[in-house]
């Protein structure tokens, strides 16, 4: 049975190299979530080659912010799935997110997006092949990061604290999932600072490095649920 998962976010950045990297291995099937779906696709010509071939990528039309799209998304995600006769959806990677100063447009995306999106999925996540909610968090989201004042770097408040609010969602997630007794992961993972249209390509890692914890978190079938961590290890919340 492949394994299946979704990448919101992921026309370019560390979505699409996340995409790419699992369907260069056997027995995926990931859903490419992209605001614009030529947008996906273009990015999905740039690698189509490198596609094994028990694998496979679907571009799919997708506005967190758009409950109509979220819907949408979900029929066809539903629709493929009982198409290829599989059970149900292994991993949703909650990646898409934006950087802006304006509070409202930040967490329409970063938090609320997220939510919506998670809500609607949810139904669709089993645990018959190790089922996970992998949310891409950042340092940033950390409280426990941030030195003594005076702090030796910039504020980012809006996007520091979308990150903070989605750090509590994956532990509010996590307890729910482990009352329920579903097996379903939880977690939140930092990247690192990826050289990425989120950040005017400004960080010192390439997300085709950054994207292989994501990566790796989304092929494991068990693991720690709760937990926030990085390519290192566990990130203090």
């Amino acid at each position: 049975m492949p394994r299946t998962i979704f990448v919101t976010g992921a026309n370019q950045g560390l979505g699409m190299h996340t995409v790419h990297q699992l369907a260069s291995t056997p027995d995926i099937v990931v859903f490419m979530g992209s605001r614009k779906l030529a947008a996906a696709q273009e990015a999905l010509s740039k690698f189509a080659s490198d596609v094994h071939a028990s694998s496979a990528v679907i571009p799919v039309q997708l506005d967190i912010t758009d409950k109509a799209s979220i819907a949408a998304a979900h029929t066809l995600v539903s629709e493929t799935l009982k198409e290829r006769g599989i059970l149900g959806l292994d991993v949703l990677i909650n990646n898409a997110a934006i950087f802006v100063h304006s509070f409202e447009d930040t967490y329409a995306t970063n938090v609320f997006g997220t939510v919506a999106m998670t809500e609607a999925f949810r139904p669709l996540l089993n645990n018959v092949n190790g089922g996970a909610i992998l949310n891409i968090s950042s340092g940033l989201g950390s409280m426990a990061s941030y030195p003594k004042r005076p702090l030796p770097r910039p504020l980012f408040p809006a996007y520091a604290s979308s990150k903070a609010a989605l750090n509590m969602l994956t532990v509010q997630w996590a307890m729910q999932e482990e009352e329920k007794g579903s097996g379903i992961r939880v977690v939140s993972i930092c990247p690192g600072y990826n050289a990425t249209n989120l950040n005017n390509y400004a960080g010192t890692m390439s997300p085709a490095d950054g994207c292989k914890v994501i990566v790796k978190a989304a092929l494991e079938k068990d693991g720690k649920t709760g937990v926030f961590f990085n390519k290192d290890g566990e990130n203090a919340w």
